[in-house]
Formats: C-alpha cells, structure tokens, sequence
C-alpha cells in the first residue's frame, strides 16, 4: 500500500496540474481556432490515432507486465520493443499520409496528418522507456514528464498560433513536447535507475509480437473505435460539426485522467499479487471501482445540467451547437472510469484473449451506431453511440472477468452513490431555475451551481454511507505520508 500510495499522490499531483493547464490552454485553442479549424485539428489527431495501435501491436501492454514480473526483462525488451515500432512507425507515416491524399483530404489536411503522423516515430522511442518507469513503480517520474509535455506543448502552441500556423503550428508543437518527454524518460532510465540495455536482437522479435498479438487486436480494435466517430464525422458532416463534437469529447477526455490516474498507480501491485497469490486482488478491485463510480457520477450529472452554461462561457455562443452532444456524452464517463480498472484487471488475470474479442464485438457495435446515427442525428448520434459502446464494453468484460468479483461487495454502497448523484441534480436543477440565477452573471452563477453541488454531493455520500469518513482519512493519509517526498523529488 505504501507503494500504491506514493504512485497515487505522484500520479493525482501531475495530473491535477496537467488538467488546470490542459483545461486553460484548450479553451484558448479553441476560441484561436473556431469551430472549422478546431474541426480539422480534432480530425487529423482521430485519423493518425485510429491507425497508431498498429505501430506498437500490443508490445507496451505485454511488456510492462513481464517487466513488472521480471526485473531483468527489462534490459532485452526495451531495445527490442523500440526497434521494432520504429520500424512499424516509418511504414505508418507513409500509409496513413498516403491514405489522407487518396481519399481526398484538402492539401492542408494532408500535411497536418503526415505531421501528426510523426509522432509515432517519437512515441516509438517514448513508449517503452515509460513502460519501464511504470513497471519499476516510478511513476513520479512518469507524472512529471506528462507535466513537461504539456508544458513544452503549451508554450510551442502559444507561440505558433500567435504566429498565424493554425492548427498545423499546433500539430508541430505536440511534437515538440514527445520529443522532451523522450529525451527525459531516457536521462531517467539510465541515470538515475542506472539500467543498462542490451543490444536489439532481430531473432527475438516474432516471439515479442506473437506474445503482444492478443494485446495488440484488443488495443488496436478498441482505439479504432475509439476514433472512428471523429473520422466518419469529417466525411459525413462539416469542420464545424466535428469542432462542436470534440469540444466536450476532450473536456471529457480530461477527466478521465482521473481514473487513468488511480488505474496506474494499481496495476503494478494487482501484477505481483495476482502472481503471488499474496493479498486481495478481488478487494482492491471492488474497492477501485467505487472509488471511481464516486468521482464520475456527480461529473457526469452535473455536466448534463449545466453543458448549456458550460459551453458558451468557455469557447463562446458558436459552439452552442455542442451543448445537446455533451448532455449526451458525459454519460458514457462513469462506464469509461470503471473500464480503466476492468480492463487491466482481465490483462492482470491473463485473459488479454478473451478481452480482444470483447473488444472486436464492441468495436463493431460503435462503427455500425455510428454508421446508422451520425447521418441521421448528427453529433448528438455520435454521442449516442460512444455511451452504448463505452457502457457494453464494461459489461462484456465484467462477464469475462467473473461478476462475482466485480460485484461481490454489497451493492448498497454503489446505490447509496447513485443516490448521492440524485439529490445533487435535483439541488442544482432546481436552483438554477431560480429567478436570481437566470439573470445573474454567467460565470457567478457557474460557480454558485457548482459549489452548492460539491457541497450536497460530498454531503449526501458521508450521510447516505456511499463513503465513510474512515475511508476518507484512509485517503487522506496515504496522499499527505508521500506528497513531501514528491514535492523534494520535483
């Protein structure tokens, strides 16, 4: 627990700080940009991203669990796995740029994919040494080159969007900040763990990838869908469209580093008690996905009620057109926290075969709702269709993994959640029907909705049971023993 401890207070103190940054400067791209070109942005990020998984084909996966079992996995895997994306890497940039020009993308999109693209070359090198942090359990180290990244992006951004680049000068500075992130995540490897690598070693390479494989297909299926409702968008419909979609797509996507967060710092430690048979891997799951079901519901209630006050006082009146899809999308945040934990438990439990083909099924649900909503519906299909997706796949992997598992604790406490999450709605709602919150400030009266909704919810889950205060100390402790030590370290 020490352990775990230490990863959670490394991981929540970068993240917190990644998602205050993240947040601002996406505002400030967004209203930069507007809604065509945010469009076009979001599409070259969803194209590139939707075939990115076939240049890693599982490897990351597979190798922080042998690397977490094995210390001395480490020196083999690293070099090996990176040659091998590079090599993958350097054919993707020149069929996914290829693909872009074939199928008719303007001139300018097709640059901006072949810059984007570039990326995987860099995460080639990036990838496996971040691997090698989290199996080592080093992920402070892991938080404080995301900060580095985003801080590198950042200023980059800032500089070539006042510099009239656009979302092409974006593109270039994200590249910027993988680089950094790199050149760091090896400075660490080698200096400070003092690990020294072996020399790549072709013959090795297809027992890697026939070990990766069902790694790979879950992997590349599940980010495939993931992206394809961008993709299909920027054909279908218009820049903007797809603009007003990925607006709170990504205010979405921010807050799941949260679970992301919590997923991590627990993965190493399900690892070596799954294998050693030493502690409860069943409670530290169960325990995981209330914690996460605590923290998603009220984002996910309180962003349904309030995406009409949201939207335009961030990014302005012409992206109210997004405000009907983020009442829609926030739903499918509760479903994407819980598979954080689910799914690495099943990759904990080895049953990454059985996952790849819940993750083959879901896929092809996504593509064919969205096939059969977004013409239809427009992004408020698209949204539709990612919390069905999102929500099924939970459910599938829970049944492989054994529901008596997931669900075996007394399902009171999950309710008594759900109960909380209610009254906080019902709280906010009718408030801000009030008269003085109708006329007020837009941004006072946010805060206002806001704070009264903390307020109940926190409330309402210690006096409904949802969370113990015992619990609450429990956290609290286990943060405050290492932020200390972070903050020496940083």
């Amino acid at each position: 627990m020490e352990t775990v401890a230490r990863n959670t207070a490394a991981m929540l103190a970068g993240q917190i700080l990644i998602k205050i940054l993240a947040f601002v400067f996406s505002v400030f791209v967004v209203r930069r940009l507007g809604a065509a070109h945010f469009g076009r942005y979001a599409a070259a990020l969803a194209y590139v991203g939707m075939f990115a998984m076939f240049t890693d084909l599982g490897m990351s996966s597979l190798s922080v669990r042998e690397m977490a079992r094995e210390e001395a996995n480490i020196a083999w895997m690293v070099p090996n796995i990176t040659m091998l994306r590079a090599l993958l890497s350097l054919g993707a940039i020149v069929v996914i740029t290829l693909s872009a020009w074939v199928t008719g993308k303007a001139p300018d999109m097709v640059l901006g994919i072949f810059i984007a693209s570039c990326g995987l070359l860099l995460y080639a090198f990036q990838g496996p040494l971040d691997s090698v942090m989290i199996a080592r359990e080093r992920l402070d180290f892991s938080s404080a080159f995301a900060l580095l990244n985003q801080m590198t992006f950042m200023i980059l951004g800032t500089i070539l969007l006042i510099a009239g680049l656009g979302y092409v000068g974006l593109l270039v500075s994200s590249l910027g900040g993988v680089l950094v992130m790199g050149l760091g995540a090896g400075y660490v490897v080698r200096r400070v763990l003092s690990l020294r690598l072996e020399r790549p070693n072709p013959r090795v390479w297809w027992s890697l990838l026939r070990a990766s494989l069902p790694f790979g297909v879950e992997g590349t299926v599940r980010e495939f869908a993931g992206r394809f409702d961008t993709v299909y968008m920027s054909f279908v419909l218009t820049d903007a469209a797809v603009g007003w979609y990925n607006v709170p797509y990504n205010l979405i996507s921010m807050m799941l580093l949260l679970a992301q967060s919590v997923a991590l710092s627990i993965y190493p430690t399900l690892i070596k008690e799954y294998d050693s048979g030493r502690g409860s891997i069943d409670d530290t799951v169960q325990r995981a996905l209330r914690y996460l079901l605590l923290l998603s519901i009220p984002i996910a209630v309180g962003g349904m009620l309030l995406a009409d006050r949201i939207i335009p006082l961030l990014y302005g009146q012409e992206f109210a057109a997004a405000v009907p899809a983020m009442q829609v999308l926030v739903w499918a945040l509760p479903p994407m926290f819980l598979a954080e934990i689910v799914g690495r438990t099943s990759t904990t439990m080895h049953l990454e075969k059985k996952a790849a083909r819940v993750s083959v099924i879901n896929a092809l649900l996504g593509i064919v709702l969205n096939v059969l909503l977004v013409p239809r519906f427009g992004v408020v299909g698209a949204a539709i269709a990612m919390v069905v997706s999102r929500l099924t796949r939970v459910i599938l992997l829970a049944v492989i993994i054994g529901p008596a598992m997931l669900f075996g604790i007394n399902a009171k406490p999950l309710l008594r959640v759900v109960g909380a999450g209610m009254l906080m709605g019902c709280v906010v709602w009718l408030l801000g029907s009030t008269p003085l919150l109708v006329v007020a400030d837009d941004m006072l009266a946010l805060l206002i909705l806001v704070g009264v909704g903390t307020v109940v919810y926190s409330a309402a889950s210690l006096i409904l049971g949802a969370i113990t205060p015992g619990e609450l100390r429990h956290i609290y402790g286990m943060v405050a023993r290492r932020m200390p030590r972070l903050v020496k370290r940083e």
